[in-house]
């Protein structure tokens, strides 16, 4: 739901996002002792590139699915009226702020334990010599990619939902800076072949400079994809001067390729507030100014819990793909999101029981956190507004 918080995008938006992601494959690449300029030989790479493509395809099935069945419902929610368009939107919400771990997990157990059916990359389907058709074969390598963007549909169709009232351009150009790191948990569990799985592979065995190489390569699909999405009508003005700019860049994505080379998860949460907080406090910062003491405060508060209620769907993420499990107190809270070996994988697959526990109450908490937020815009909203006599 990052794309709800965001200022308008700044002009010249893929040339940033190159820029921004070549430079930070070279910092990601320093911090893991590689050298400073590895990162850019992802570029070069015939095997990374194969794989980028793989997963290009994937996201592209899932952000077409997202985005015209979530404008859809969002233009019949819209005519209904207000009520039922909050109730739309809260529910949109609800979609894009589950662990993305936890729902494909789940999905995955459903699909194969209770429905019996095949996952290409997990349990293909093995055709018979007399059923060696290449209709069967086709659908067969198709369901190879619909399965990872059916999953990542999700919670891309939750983001077009749960923005309803944002222009549609801005809503879908932040998906490909942000939703895009889905990739690298669904991909993970589903052991597809594509950038999404080299990504966590390379997190996990500590190369940093394989994960600066597709910190490298991911910059340009983005780029690529927000190009062709310019193509849409502009129904917004252009954001200006820094805090845009530094705000439509993938940070979050960054923070989590930052896993290969912090041992510390607790380091990686307060650098992920830090920019999630960041991020979205333009849009907080336009309502503060010419506002009276207490209405700023009121206007802080909200964006405070708002950020809060972002954080954890990421915190969710770091959990899943760090090496160094998290242990006592509320930590345990993320134990179940980190699934390492085949005898876990096998237990989760048969009772998916628990991880999705997990993410339910991880969603909870999100969504405590931005009622508390909406609690705090109303009463802003309350005060800002004279009596009558």
């Amino acid at each position: 739901m990052i794309s709800t918080v965001l200022p308008n995008p700044p002009r010249w938006l893929p040339v940033r996002i190159v820029l921004g992601g070549m430079l930070a494959a070279c910092v990601i690449a320093l911090s893991g002792g590689a050298g400073f300029f590895s990162g850019w030989s992802g570029l070069f790479d015939p095997a990374l590139l194969a794989r980028g493509g793989r997963s290009a395809i994937v996201f592209a099935i899932a952000l077409l699915t997202a985005a015209s069945a979530g404008y859809t419902l969002s233009w019949l929610a819209e005519s209904c009226g207000r009520v039922v368009t909050s109730i739309v939107a809260m529910l949109g919400r609800a979609m894009a702020l589950f662990p993305v771990a936890a729902l494909a997990w789940s999905l995955v157990g459903w699909w194969i334990g209770s429905l019996g059916k095949p996952v290409e990359t997990l349990m293909p389907f093995q055709l018979g010599a007399e059923l060696n058709d290449w209709r069967l074969m086709f659908g067969a390598e198709l369901w190879e990619y619909l399965a990872p963007a059916l999953v990542l549909a999700v919670p891309l169709f939750g983001e077009v939902l749960g923005g309803i009232g944002k222009p549609l351009r801005a809503r879908l150009q932040s998906l490909c800076l942000h939703g895009i790191a889905w990739l690298i948990v669904i991909e993970d569990v589903l052991h597809f072949m594509g950038w999404g799985g080299w990504m966590a592979q390379a997190i996990r065995a500590g190369e940093a400079a394989n994960v600066a190489s597709g910190v490298a390569v991911m910059a340009w699909l983005s780029a690529v994809f927000c190009t062709l999405l310019n193509a849409l009508p502009k129904t917004q003005s252009s954001g200006v001067g820094p805090l845009a700019t530094i705000s439509w860049l993938p940070w979050p994505l960054w923070v989590l390729a930052l896993s290969v080379s912090i041992a510390s998860q607790q380091f990686l949460w307060l650098l992920m507030w830090l920019v999630i907080g960041v991020m979205s406090f333009p849009a907080c910062f336009a309502k503060l100014r010419g506002q009276p003491a207490a209405q700023q405060t009121f206007h802080l508060a909200a964006w405070s819990f708002e950020t809060l209620s972002q954080l954890i769907v990421w915190l969710a993420a770091i959990a899943t793909l760090h090496p160094q499990p998290l242990t006592g107190g509320v930590m345990r809270i993320f134990q179940p999101l980190l699934i390492t070996t085949p005898a876990q994988a096998a237990q989760t697959l048969a009772d998916p029981t628990r991880i999705l526990n997990a993410g339910l109450v991880l969603l909870g908490a999100s969504l405590v956190l931005h009622l508390l937020s909406m609690a705090w815009q109303f009463i802003a909203a309350r005060k800002a507004t004279p009596a009558q006599p």
